[in-house]
C-alpha cells in the first residue's frame, strides 16, 4: 500500500473540513462584540504601546473573554475591505480585515487599555486569496516585511482582478468611522477602509500551517517510526531503555510506571485517562523520566487549557518550568525571552552548585539502600507469619505451660519484630530524602545542560533568542535555520505546543524529538496530529473514549470520493473515517499488543458520590476510587427543582435565573468562611450555555468571575477542566423531552457530570420519570436516589482482628475490620481525629495471615493513608507496644497525598 495515498486522504479530508476565523462579515457581529476606533491608529502605526477603551465597553469585555475564553478569541484587526464579492458562488456582503492580532485588555488604576499580544499581526489569507485568485502561493505575501503598511496593500491590490477603492487606506493611519462601512456596503464596487476595530470572534477549528506542512509530508519520502505505526501498523521497539524511575520525585502507581516504559520503547502507544486519575500529572512524569535520561518530549493537544495544567505540573511537582518551553503564551514568551537575554548575558555561570553525575551517584546509592532496606522489611514480615502461625498452633494444640515455655524460648527474638516498624519508618524517611535528592538530581541536569549550551553553543542560542522575537514568520525560519536543535533541546527538552500553532513555532522536521505526546486525543482529529508525529521517534497517545470527541462537518460522500480518489478503501491498513475517528482512534485500530496500551485507574479528583455513576456505567467499576473512606456519605449531589419552560429558541430562564441565585449564594458563603470556591456552569444545550454565560457577565463583577474562576460553557467548554462547585441547567422541560435524546451520547454525558471536585448540583424542569429508562440522565437520577456511600466490611472476624479492635476502641479509635479502600480489603481501617491508618494484620492464621506488597504500602501512601504492620506474635508478647505504635502513628504529621 502506498502510504502517500494515505497521507493525501487524510490531508485531503482536513482540507474540506477546514474552517477559518468567522472573519468574512464583521458587520454581523453584535455591538458589544466590536468597537470601533477613533481618530488616529497609534497602536497600529507603532507609536503606542497600547490604547484606551471605554470603560463601558472595557468592563464587559474582560468578563465575557473571562467567560468564552476556550470559544472565542479577542482581535485587533485592521484594513477592512467591505463591498459585495462573490465567494464560492455567491454574491455576499463582506467586512473582513486584512490583518489582525490576537489582543488582551488590562485595567491601569481606573482605566482600560488594549494592546496586541504580538506585535507581528496575521495576514487574512482566506480573504487574500480571494482577492488574488491567480496568485500560486499567498507565502511571499505573508511574510513581507512590508504587510503593515498600507502602501504595500495598496500597490499589491491593484493587481486583483475584483475592482476595489483603494486609496482611502492611504490616509491611514487617520481613521474612518463606522458609518464609512455602512455608506461602502451600499456601494457597486468594494473598498479598502482605514477601519481598526477591537472584535470578539469564534476561535478557528483549522490552521492553513496544517494543511502546508501535510503537503509537504506527504511529498517527502520520510516516514518516521509513528506514522509508520499508524498506517502499517508495524510497531517497532528498539533496546530496553534503562528507565529512571527512581530518579523522579513523586511515588508512581505501578499503571504510571507501565506509561512511562510504553512511552521510552514503543514507536506507538495509548494511554486511558479517565476522569480525575492523574493524566497530566502523568505526562508531566514521562517528560521529567525523558529528561532525566537526557531525552527530548514535544507534548501537543488541541487547546491550551489540557497544555496548561501540564505545564503547571511540570513546575509545582518537578521544578522543571524554566527548561520547558510552553510556545504560544504571550506572558510565558516574555519571561522566556527574559531568561535567555539572562543567560547570554552571563548570569548564569554560578548557578550549578553540583554535577549531575555527582547527584546521580547519591541517588542510586540512596536507591540501593531503599531496596536493601525493604528486603529486610519482607524478611521481617516473612518471620512474622512464621512465628505468629507457630505461636498459634501451640496456643490450641498444646498445654499452657509449654505455651509459656515457648514464649520464654522466643521471646527475645519476637520482640525484634519491633525492628519492622523501625525498618518502614526508615523507608519512609529513604523516601522523603530520595524526593529532594531527586529534584536536585533533575535541576542539576537542566543547569548541566544550560551551562553547556551557553558555552558550546552560544551561537545556536543567539538564534533562538533572536528567532523567538523576530517580527515576521519568514525571518524567524530564516534564523530556525541556524539553530543546532540536538544541542538547543538538550537545553529545553520539553516544549508544550498547541496542534494549531506547532508549525508557527518549530520547524518541520522528521524525528527532531525523542518523543511526541498527544493529550486529550479523542478530541484531536487524525489530520492536524499527522505533522505532530512527523517530529518525533516515538508517540505516546493520550485520551479517554468515554469523553468527548472531535466533530466534523466533512460530509460522508466526500469522505468516500476521497478514498476512491486515492484508491483506499475502508478495510485498508491505517485508514478509518475521518470524521468518525479521532487520532486515539485510529491508534488504538493500529495497536497490536495490549502491551503497548496503559490504563490509570486511580480516581483523586472527586467526592466519591460524584464518580460513582460515571465508574459503573462508562468504567466497569474499573477506577480505584481514592477519597473513599469511612466518612464518605452522600450529600455532595442535589437536584434543584425547577419549574421552567424552554423557549423556542431552547433557553430556559428559569433555570439560568435560578443558577444565578445559587452562585451569588456562594459568593456571599465563600466571603463568610475566606475559602473561595471555583463555580463552573454546564449545560449539553449551547443557547442554555449562551443564556447562563450572558446573565453572569451582567450580574457579576470581573473580580468575582476572576476569583471564584466563574464560566458557563457546554462539555466541550470543560473537556480537561474541573471546579470546586460544578452546576448544570439541562434546560429541558416536560414538552421538549425529544431533546433529551442529545443527553443519551455517552462521551457529552459523561463530561458533563465528572467536573466537580467537591459538590455538583443539577438544575432541573423535566420529569425524569417521563424520559425513557434508557436515557442517561434518567438513569442518573434515579442512581443519584439509590446511592449510598457502601462500606464493604467483614462482619466475620478472627481473634486477632477482635482483641485488636476491642483494644482500639477502648482508646476512643473508630475501626472497620476488612474494610475495601482505594480497591484494597484492608485488615483494620482505622480513624482518629480525622487521620486514617490502614492496620496490616500479620501471622494469624486465616485471610488475614500474609502481607501485603510494599506496592499497596505506596498506593495508601498516594490516597494519603499510612499503613502499618502488626504482627501476632508481637501482638501476644508485647501488646502495649503495639497498642502505642498504632496511636503514635496516627498522631504524627499526616503524610501527603500524590497530586492528580
Amino acid at each position: 500500500m502506498n502510504v502517500q495515498n494515505i497521507l493525501s486522504y487524510y490531508r485531503d479530508c482536513y482540507k474540506e473540513d477546514s474552517a477559518d476565523l468567522n472573519l468574512w462579515n464583521l458587520n454581523k457581529l453584535k455591538k458589544e462584540d466590536s468597537f470601533v476606533l477613533e481618530g488616529k491608529d497609534e497602536l497600529g502605526s507603532g507609536f503606542l504601546p497600547r490604547l484606551p477603551l471605554p470603560s463601558e465597553f472595557a468592563e464587559q469585555m474582560v468578563k465575557r473573554v473571562e467567560i468564552y475564553q476556550r470559544e472565542r478569541v479577542l482581535l485587533y484587526v485592521r484594513f477592512i475591505v467591505v463591498g459585495k464579492l462573490e465567494i464560492k458562488g455567491e454574491m455576499k456582503s463582506v467586512v473582513s480585515p486584512i490583518l489582525f492580532n490576537e489582543a488582551s485588555i488590562e485595567k491601569d488604576g481606573e482605566d482600560y487599555y488594549f494592546s496586541t499580544n504580538n506585535p507581528v499581526p496575521e495576514v487574512n489569507e482566506s480573504l487574500i486569496q480571494l482577492l488574488m485568485p491567480e496568485e500560486d502561493s499567498v507565502h511571499h505575501i505573508t511574510n513581507s516585511v512590508d504587510i503593515q503598511s498600507p502602501h504595500y496593500w495598496t500597490s499589491l491590490l491593484k493587481g486583483s482582478p475584483i475592482e476595489l477603492n483603494l486609496l482611502e487606506l492611504l490616509n491611514y493611519p487617520e481613521l474612518t468611522d463606522a458609518d464609512a462601512i455602512q455608506r461602502a456596503l451600499k456601494r457597486k464596487t468594494a473598498s479598502l477602509l482605514p477601519v481598526s476595530m477591537l472584535t470578539f470572534v469564534e476561535r478557528s477549528r483549522s490552521s492553513r500551517g496544517i494543511l502546508h506542512e501535510l503537503e509537504e509530508i506527504t511529498a517527502s519520502n520520510t516516514l518516521p517510526a509513528p506514522l509508520a505505526s499508524l498506517f502499517t501498523h508495524t510497531n517497532t521497539t528498539g533496546n530496553a531503555a534503562q528507565l529512571k524511575f527512581n530518579y523522579l520525585p513523586g511515588l508512581l502507581s505501578s499503571s504510571q510506571k507501565k506509561v512511562i516504559e510504553i512511552a521510552a520503547n514503543s514507536s506507538l502507544g495509548c494511554v486511558s485517562g479517565p476522569p480525575g486519575t492523574g493524566k497530566s500529572y502523568t505526562i508531566a512524569a514521562v517528560a521529567a523520566e525523558h529528561i532525566a535520561r537526557g531525552q527530548s518530549v514535544l507534548v501537543v493537544a488541541n487547546n491550551d487549557a489540557a497544555l496548561d495544567v501540564i505545564a503547571s505540573k511540570l513546575d509545582e511537582n518537578f521544578n522543571l518550568s524554566d527548561i520547558s518551553i510552553r510556545a504560544g503564551q504571550n506572558a510565558f514568551l516574555s519571561k522566556l525571552k527574559d531568561y535567555l537575554e539572562s543567560l547570554l548575558a552571563g548570569y548564569f555561570s554560578n548557578e550549578l552548585n553540583k554535577e549531575p553525575n555527582e547527584c546521580e551517584q547519591e541517588l542510586t546509592q540512596l536507591n540501593s539502600q531503599l531496596n536493601t532496606l525493604e528486603l529486610r522489611f519482607l524478611k521481617f514480615c516473612e518471620k512474622a507469619i512464621i512465628r505468629g502461625q507457630r505461636l498459634k498452633n501451640i496456643e490450641d494444640k498444646s498445654p499452657q505451660w509449654l505455651k509459656r515455655l515457648y514464649l520464654t524460648l522466643v521471646k527475645s527474638k519476637i520482640q525484634q519484630l519491633t525492628k519492622q516498624w523501625s525498618a518502614l519508618d526508615e523507608i519512609n524517611t529513604q523516601h522523603m530524602q530520595r524526593e529532594l535528592l531527586a529534584s536536585n538530581y533533575l535541576n542539576a541536569l537542566k543547569l548541566k545542560n544550560l551551562k553547556t549550551l551557553v558555552e558550546t553553543q552560544r551561537q545556536s542560542l543567539q538564534a533562538f533568542n533572536k528567532a523567538i522575537r523576530s517580527r515576521t514568520s519568514k525571518r524567524q525560519f530564516e534564523l530556525f535555520d541556524n539553530i543546532e536543535y540536538s544541542a538547543l533541546l538538550s537545553a529545553f527538552p520539553v516544549w508544550l505546543v498547541s496542534l494549531n500553532t506547532l508549525h508557527r513555532v518549530l520547524p518541520l522536521k522528521a524525528e527532531m524529538f525523542d518523543l511526541v505526546i498527544i493529550d486529550e486525543a479523542t478530541q484531536c482529529n487524525i489530520s492536524s496530529c499527522i505533522p505532530a508525529l512527523y517530529r518525533a521517534k516515538r508517540a505516546l497517545i493520550v485520551g479517554d473514549t468515554k469523553q468527548l470527541r472531535h466533530y466534523s462537518f466533512l460530509a460522508k460522500h466526500k469522505e468516500a470520493q476521497f478514498k476512491t480518489q486515492h484508491n483506499l478503501s475502508h478495510n485498508s491498513q491505517g485508514v478509518v473515517s475521518y470524521r468518525d475517528n479521532s487520532i486515539l482512534d485510529l491508534a488504538l485500530s493500529s495497536i497490536n499488543s495490549q502491551a503497548n496500551i496503559a490504563f490509570l485507574d486511580e480516581h483523586f479528583r472527586s467526592k466519591p458520590e460524584l464518580i460513582h455513576f460515571s465508574n459503573q456505567h462508562f468504567y466497569q467499576n474499573k477506577l480505584k476510587v481514592m477519597q473513599h473512606k469511612p466518612c464518605t456519605s452522600s450529600g455532595y449531589l442535589h437536584v434543584k427543582r425547577i419549574n421552567g419552560t424552554r423557549n423556542k429558541t431552547g433557553v430556559n430562564h428559569q433555570e439560568t435565573l435560578s443558577v444565578i441565585e445559587f452562585i451569588k449564594t456562594q459568593i456571599q458563603e465563600d466571603e463568610k468562611t475566606g475559602v473561595n470556591h471555583s463555580i463552573g456552569v454546564i449545560s449539553p444545550f449551547r443557547q442554555q450555555a449562551d443564556d447562563i454565560a450572558k446573565e453572569i457577565a451582567t450580574t457579576f463583577s470581573e473580580s468575582e468571575i476572576t476569583k471564584h474562576k466563574i464560566r458557563a460553557a457546554t462539555p466541550f467548554g470543560f473537556q480537561g477542566e474541573e471546579r470546586d462547585i460544578m452546576l448544570i441547567s439541562f434546560s429541558l422541560d416536560n414538552k421538549s423531552k425529544r431533546a433529551a435524546a442529545y443527553l443519551n451520547k455517552a462521551d457529552v454525558f459523561n463530561v458533563t457530570i465528572t467536573r466537580a471536585r467537591q459538590l455538583q448540583v443539577l438544575f432541573l424542569s423535566v420529569d425524569e420519570t417521563q424520559l425513557p429508562k434508557q436515557n442517561l440522565l434518567q438513569k442518573y437520577l434515579t442512581s443519584i436516589s439509590e446511592f449510598e456511600a457502601k462500606h464493604s466490611i467483614q462482619n466475620q472476624l478472627d481473634q486477632f482482628q477482635h482483641e485488636v479492635i476491642n483494644e482500639l476502641n477502648k482508646r476512643a479509635i473508630e475501626t472497620w475490620p476488612g474494610y475495601t479502600i482505594a480497591g484494597t480489603e484492608v485488615d483494620i481501617l482505622c480513624r482518629h481525629n480525622g487521620r486514617y491508618l490502614a492496620v496490616d494484620l500479620i501471622g494469624f492464621p486465616g485471610p488475614w495471615a500474609t502481607f501485603f506488597e510494599l506496592n499497596t504500602y505506596k498506593r495508601f501512601k498516594r490516597a494519603g493513608i499510612e499503613m502499618l504492620p502488626i504482627s501476632y506474635g508481637l501482638w501476644v508478647v508485647d501488646k502495649h507496644a503495639c497498642i502505642e505504635k498504632i496511636v503514635n502513628t496516627m498522631t504524627e504529621k499526616p503524610v501527603l497525598a500524590n497530586n492528580e
